[in-house]
């Protein structure tokens, strides 16, 4: 609406028995202002509808307005994807003149040059033309290696053109963290290797080597947020048969002059009126700032608007508001700024070692309760020692909560070969023996002996 583009309303999944279509169809006329003649029923899966909406979009959409192709060549980025034959292929809007094959020519952006290997249209599959001609949609075949270089809302425009790109391109920045190991280091190159290739076909995906004392070699990985991490592992896990421990994912927080500045997004709830109480009580225990509220001008859907810290709505938020909202809530947010936040550096140590994996930045309200919480996990998941464990969280140089792990006792069954309980000794020692090969398989820290199964369940959200 505001950029007075033409919206076909259409409502889908019609076929289905729980389909709302009468309350759908006062919600599209509600927000667009439209007549009910003007929505369009469909059902994708059956075809009923689907051959009306395609004429509606012929009749409705204009066409490309004609420029003429004689003038500098500016093309639009949409999305691009490796391929190990052809290099990146590049989708393509021409907005102006026109690309064929031999034209050299250059992203504004990342001022790579290449030579233009091929140029076609989307039918069946990608099917070569002599040209892309203004107004028109379509693929370059570009021969370069690394898709990093041709990055979505990039302007391609020929080499000896001078001028500015294609208005409204921003670089793709991570906003959340995480470090990823192999659970067997032998797979750290499989590792490296599939992180290249996920990397071809995303290029919001970074990357860079670290090494950790308890889980060995892996990598610090940037994500565009959780869904984006989840998807990435997934992938791997999947895709490449890889078994793998992904550490808390984290936003990034900016410390400058001793000041820490955490990133503020601004998060869009739609929800339907019944679950306002429950979503607002919801969003307060989130540190956020309410904006406004609208209501669709009618009295059955509600737009919230917060600003939140990006840190608490990748925490649990979105799973809390798909519950109190019965699923029926959805939810959009974008980057706002960076703000000032009295928080530092929660660090845990295993008998004064500190052990970065489990390090995090957190506001000071919530650095108390994170820090009981983690070190009780821990206190689960590590087992004892012959020697006391001591489990420490501190927070901007003071210890703020401990645990502790006690000793085993001397073990009085076996003294001197002989039984003092009942059961067979060669049973109990046979035991003891598996009990000693356990053992090696046993991540070090320090000279605590920390499992590295105790870091897969910390980190595994089930």
């Amino acid at each position: 609406i505001e950029k007075n583009l033409v919206i076909i309303p259409a409502i889908n999944k019609i076929d289905l028995p729980s389909a709302m279509i009468e309350k759908t169809k006062r919600q599209l006329i509600n927000f667009l202002g439209i007549s009910e003649s003007e929505i369009l029923l469909i059902s994708a899966k059956t075809g009923l509808g689907v051959e009306s909406l395609m004429s509606e979009i012929i009749k409705k959409i204009p066409p490309p307005r004609l420029i003429n192709e004689e003038k500098k060549t500016l093309a639009l980025i949409f999305d691009s994807y490796y391929d190990q034959h052809r290099g990146v292929v590049a989708f393509v809007r021409i907005f102006q003149g026109k690309l064929q094959k031999g034209d050299r020519v250059k992203l504004y952006h990342s001022q790579t040059e290449f030579i233009v290997d091929e140029t076609g249209y989307f039918l069946s599959d990608l099917t070569p033309t002599d040209a892309l001609k203004v107004g028109e949609i379509g693929y370059v075949i570009t021969k370069l290696k690394d898709i990093q270089q041709v990055r979505v809302g990039d302007t391609i425009h020929n080499v000896q053109d001078i001028g500015s790109g294609l208005a409204g391109y921003k670089k793709v920045k991570p906003m959340v963290f995480a470090s990823l190991f192999p659970v067997d280091p032998n797979e750290y190159l499989n590792l490296k290797k599939a992180l290249s290739r996920l990397a071809l076909n995303d290029a919001s995906l970074s990357y860079s080597p670290i090494y950790s004392q308890a889980l060995g070699a892996g990598f610090r990985v940037g994500f565009l947020g959780l869904l984006h991490a989840e998807i990435v592992q997934e992938r791997l896990e999947r895709e490449f048969d890889l078994n793998l421990v992904l550490t808390t994912p984290q936003v990034e927080f900016k410390v400058e002059n001793n000041k820490v500045y955490e990133p503020i997004v601004k998060i869009t709830i739609i929800t339907p009126k019944d679950y306002l109480s429950a979503i607002m009580n919801l969003v307060l225990q989130y540190r956020s700032k309410f904006i406004n509220m609208n209501n669709f001008s009618s009295s059955e859907e509600l737009i919230l608007t917060y600003e939140m810290p990006m840190s608490e709505l990748f925490s649990d938020f979105f799973d809390n508001l798909k519950s109190v909202s019965s699923g029926y809530a959805s939810l959009d947010w974008e980057f706002l700024n960076y703000q000032e936040v009295d928080a530092g550096k929660l660090e845990i140590l295993i008998n004064g070692n500190s052990v970065e994996e489990f390090s995090m930045m957190i506001i000071r309200e919530k650095a108390y309760f994170e820090a009981q919480k983690l070190l009780a996990r821990l206190r689960e998941l590590i087992p004892r020692q012959q020697f006391e464990v001591r489990l420490q969280a501190k927070f901007m140089g003071k210890i703020i909560a401990s645990e502790r792990i006690p000793p085993f006792r001397k073990n009085v069954l076996i003294k001197s070969g002989k039984v003092l309980g009942t059961g067979d000794i060669g049973r109990k020692r046979k035991l003891i023996e598996r009990q000693k090969e356990g053992k090696k398989r046993l991540k070090m820290i320090g000279h605590v002996e920390v499992p590295k199964e105790a870091f897969i369940k910390i980190f595994n959200k089930n």
